[in-house]
C-alpha cells in the first residue's frame, strides 16, 4: 500500500445532504460500517424539505442544519469548520463508500504533502440507456484498478482529506453553489499539496439514472466556477461529444447512448444561457 499501514490519525466524517430521503440512510450507514471507524460522524443538512432529517434522526448521528438552502460551498465549509480531527471524510448523500474505503486510502497520508484521496465512482445500476451512458462517460468505470495517482482536480463525492490544509488555504468558498471542490483544489495545488485519485477505493452511486439529473450533473461538473459561455467553449464540447464520447458509444454498439452524448453540449449551452438570462450565477 502506501508504506504506512499502521498510520493512526483521527477521522471526522460527514454527509452533506439536501432532499435525499431515498438514499441518506445508506450513505450514513456506509460510514458507520467502515473497517476503520471514524471518530465522529455528522450530517450537514442544506435545508431539506422532505423526510431526510427524520430518517437521520432514527440512525442517531449528529445533524447540523443550515436552516435554508445555502449551496455546496457553504455546506462543505461548515462541515470542515465542525471537524474535530486531523482527517476529514466526505460521502455525498447519493453515494455509499465500500467498507474498506478508509482502510485503502489512509496509509497514503504518510506523505505529508498528500492532502486528499478521492475514490472511484461506480454504480450497480447500468440498466437502460442513461445508466450505461453515466457509467461510461461520467463515472468512467472502465478505469484500470491500481494505486492512487495524481490528479489535477479535487473531487469530494467520496474523499478523505486533511483538515488543517483546507483551513490554512481559506476553506471551501462559502459563496459557491457548485464547483466548490475544484476551486479549493486549485488553491491547494498552489500551496504545494498533492491531490490523488484512487481507482481501488470504491464509491458507489445509489441515485437512479435519470436523464435530466445526469445531464445536470454533467453540466455542473464541467461548467466551471464562473459558468462562462463562449463560442470556443461550446465548439470544444461539441467536438468532445463526437470524439471520444459518441465514438466510444458506437464502439460498444450503443446507438442509443450516442444520442445522449450528442445532446450533452447543447444541454450545457442551454443550461448556462438560461441561468444567465434569469440573472443566476454560481455565487450565493
Amino acid at each position: 500500500m502506501g508504506g504506512n499501514e499502521g498510520l493512526k490519525l483521527g477521522i471526522s466524517a460527514y454527509v452533506p445532504c439536501y432532499n435525499n430521503e431515498a438514499t441518506i440512510e445508506a450513505s450514513v450507514r456506509s460510514l458507520l460500517n467502515q473497517t476503520i471507524k471514524p471518530d465522529e460522524i455528522y450530517v450537514v443538512d442544506d435545508g431539506s424539505l422532505d423526510n431526510t432529517l427524520e430518517l437521520v434522526a432514527k440512525i442517531g448521528v449528529e445533524v447540523l442544519r443550515n436552516g435554508e438552502n445555502r449551496g455546496r460551498g457553504y455546506t462543505r465549509a461548515r462541515a470542515t469548520n465542525r471537524a474535530k480531527h486531523e482527517m476529514l471524510l466526505c460521502c455525498d448523500a447519493t453515494n455509499i463508500l465500500e467498507p474498506d474505503f478508509i482502510e485503502k486510502t489512509l496509509p497514503y497520508f504518510g506523505d505529508p504533502k498528500v492532502v486528499s484521496i478521492s475514490g472511484h465512482l461506480r454504480t450497480n445500476d447500468q440498466k437502460g440507456v442513461v445508466g450505461r451512458w453515466r457509467s461510461r462517460h461520467l463515472f468512467k468505470e472502465d478505469t484500470v484498478p491500481g494505486p492512487p495517482v495524481p490528479t489535477s482536480m479535487l473531487i469530494t463525492y467520496g474523499t478523505l482529506m486533511r483538515t488543517a490544509p483546507i483551513l490554512a488555504v481559506g476553506n471551501f468558498d462559502q459563496t459557491l453553489i457548485h464547483t466548490e471542490d475544484n476551486e479549493l483544489g486549485l488553491r491547494l495545488h498552489a500551496a504545494g499539496y498533492k491531490i490523488l485519485g484512487s481507482p481501488d477505493a470504491v464509491v458507489r452511486s445509489i441515485a437512479p439514472a435519470k436523464l435530466w439529473k445526469t445531464l445536470e450533473r454533467y453540466w455542473r461538473w464541467y461548467a466551471g466556477v464562473d459558468e462562462k459561455v463562449t463560442l470556443r467553449g461550446y465548439l470544444h464540447t461539441v467536438k468532445a461529444s463526437i470524439r471520444p464520447m459518441a465514438q466510444n458509444d458506437l464502439a460498444n454498439g450503443d446507438w442509443a447512448a450516442t444520442m445522449v452524448s450528442l445532446l450533452c453540449p447543447h444541454y450545457c449551452l442551454w443550461k448556462s444561457l438560461a441561468r444567465k438570462l434569469a440573472g443566476r450565477t454560481n455565487r450565493a
